[in-house]
């Protein structure tokens, strides 16, 4: 069966731009501030630079085969349909993983409202959004793309805000002690968690 092509390139935009925004920008940076310090910078920075020839091959490949399918259509193309279905398996393992951090993020949010709020309550907060967003890819991609140029628009506009107001703020005593942590962590942040963040807002 062939897949069809159902969202538009909006749709595509805000789909991958939403999945990047949601949790790369409103949870990961404070747990990487966490354990890099202000170097943090340097470490999207890394990123970034790291990802450009990944975009290049992307492109690459759109434009010499413009098929729906996305990573099992080029590497069961080129190596195999088992190669394709492992890949397909790969990448459909972090996306799980990606979500299931962005819906912790979710969950860690409540301590804005309610600080001392106990981990089942952020657990429950976590395993409603998920069953949300599940019923919605369920009722077809199309909803999905529809929803998330919506929240990316939405997403979008608070981020302008945030760098309109905090522009102001900007500060180079905020970069003092750039490379204290060392680089190692610059480049890889170890073990991450919540709690470390909720114990610097507690004063621990």
């Amino acid at each position: 069966m062939e897949l069809q092509k159902k969202i538009g390139l909006g749709g595509v935009f805000c789909i991958a731009s939403g999945a990047m925004i949601s949790s790369g920008i409103f949870v990961l940076p404070g747990i990487a501030f966490a354990k890099a310090g202000p170097a943090v910078v340097l470490s999207y920075v890394l990123a970034g630079i790291f990802v450009i020839p990944t975009l290049f091959a992307t492109s690459e490949l759109l434009t010499a085969m413009p098929k729906a399918g996305g990573d099992y259509f080029y590497i069961s193309r080129s190596m195999g349909a088992a190669s394709g279905f492992l890949a397909g398996l790969a990448n459909w393992f972090s996306l799980s993983c990606k979500s299931a951090f962005a819906l912790v993020g979710i969950g860690a949010f409540l301590t804005i409202i309610y600080p001392d709020a106990p981990q089942f309550q952020m657990d429950f907060i976590a395993a409603a959004f998920c069953v949300f967003f599940t019923v919605i890819n369920l009722r077809g991609v199309h909803l999905v793309a529809k929803y998330q140029i919506w929240l990316v628009s939405f997403l979008a506009a608070v981020c302008v805000i945030y760098i309109l107001r905090g522009a102001v703020e900007v500060r180079l005593d905020h970069y003092r002690g750039f490379f204290d942590v060392g680089l190692p962590m610059i480049f890889f942040n170890g073990r991450t968690g919540f709690c470390v963040i909720r114990r610097r807002r507690k004063g621990g």
